[in-house]
């Protein structure tokens, strides 16, 4: 829907330039297309960073809920005849009949609406965002094929080709010799096709693996009664031992893919209550006390050792190294190398 939206944005100009005939729909269609357009990123943001299945809910129709009175105005702009509709959208003399002025200030007011309700989806899926990349670090040692930097990017990119089409609609052609013309909305429009079409067609979501071992063991039966209560001290400790051994005697850090739920299949505790045990007794997240571990061994490695950074890199359980570079800089603010050195 995302893909389809941003299409119909970008082919404005072949349409007015080689089907003329067809100007007057697709006018009419950009109400819907542009009020479409933002729940369609919302539920693909909503999908993308769910740490469950995710699956439709009616509950989510209250994002398509300007969709109605959007069609309700689309029709109206294509009933228009076609000199009202010409003088009110490209000509320079005001529109002077009622119902046409009427159109007109509706349409106008859609536009702003629009724009106010496009900033507010993307601080939404910004303060997102945020937040599961947070969860993330609970569940996982390595960002990479779940980082949605692209996503914050695209938001604002989104933002500023709005901004920026406001003020050449507003100021017609009287800057084009500073930049500001209807050819920088087409480029901006193009930036953000492209790399919406790039990332997300190959964005998986960041819980897709826990999701569906979530999944194929949810029907096993609960015989553990203890789990659903609350974790006393002396049971925190004891999970602390067991994660402390899981490192220094197991090594279960070189597992490339390891995750919350494999740890705690590995020590023998539910994931929740490894994941209370991090945080609370342990003072950390998944996230750090597996990459602490591999930057440590990776740290021995370089001083007593010839490995090239790169063999250190996979023999430390990082899946890349672009990755081991992050977190060895995140924990010893230094490269490998300047490590190795000094």
């Amino acid at each position: 829907m995302v893909l389809l939206c941003l299409a119909f944005f970008s082919s404005g100009t072949l349409v007015f330039a080689l089907i003329p005939a067809l100007t007057q729909l697709y006018v009419s269609l950009i109400p819907v297309v542009f009020f479409l357009f933002l729940p369609a990123l919302w539920l693909y943001h909503d999908a993308t960073i769910s740490s469950a299945i995710w699956r439709w809910r009616k509950s989510l129709l209250k994002q398509f809920a300007t969709i109605p009175f959007m069609l309700v105005l689309g029709i109206a702009l294509f009933a228009l005849p076609r000199q009202d509709f010409e003088q009110m959208f490209f000509s320079s003399n005001p529109v002077t009949t009622p119902w046409p002025q009427f159109l007109s200030i509706a349409f106008f007011v859609a536009l702003i609406g629009w724009c106010a309700l496009s900033c507010a989806y993307v601080v939404n899926i910004l303060g997102r965002t945020l937040k599961y990349r947070e969860q993330i670090k609970t569940v996982y040692a390595d960002e990479a094929g779940r980082d949605l930097t692209w996503l914050i990017v695209t938001s604002l990119l989104i933002v500023l080709t709005w901004v920026y089409g406001l003020v050449v609609l507003a100021v017609e052609n009287r800057w084009q010799d500073y930049g500001i013309s209807e050819t920088g909305v087409l480029v901006l429009l193009a930036i953000i096709v492209w790399t919406v079409a790039l990332n997300g067609l190959r964005q998986r979501p960041g819980f897709e693996d826990t999701q569906l071992a979530t999944a194929a063991t949810s029907g096993e039966p609960d015989n553990k009664p203890y789990e659903r209560s609350a974790l006393s001290d002396d049971h925190l400790q004891r999970i602390s031992l067991k994660l402390s051994g899981a490192l220094s005697e197991d090594q279960v850090y070189l597992e490339p893919d390891l995750n919350l739920l494999k740890l705690a299949k590995h020590v023998g505790e539910p994931s929740q209550y490894v994941s209370q045990t991090l945080s609370q007794q342990l003072n950390t997240n998944f996230f750090d006390f597996i990459n602490r571990a591999r930057i440590d061994a990776a740290k021995a490695l370089l001083t007593s050792t010839d490995d090239s950074v790169l063999d250190i890199t996979y023999a430390t359980g990082f899946n890349s190294r672009s990755s081991f570079y992050k977190a060895f800089r995140q924990y010893m603010n230094q490269t490998p190398s300047q490590y190795r050195k000094s």
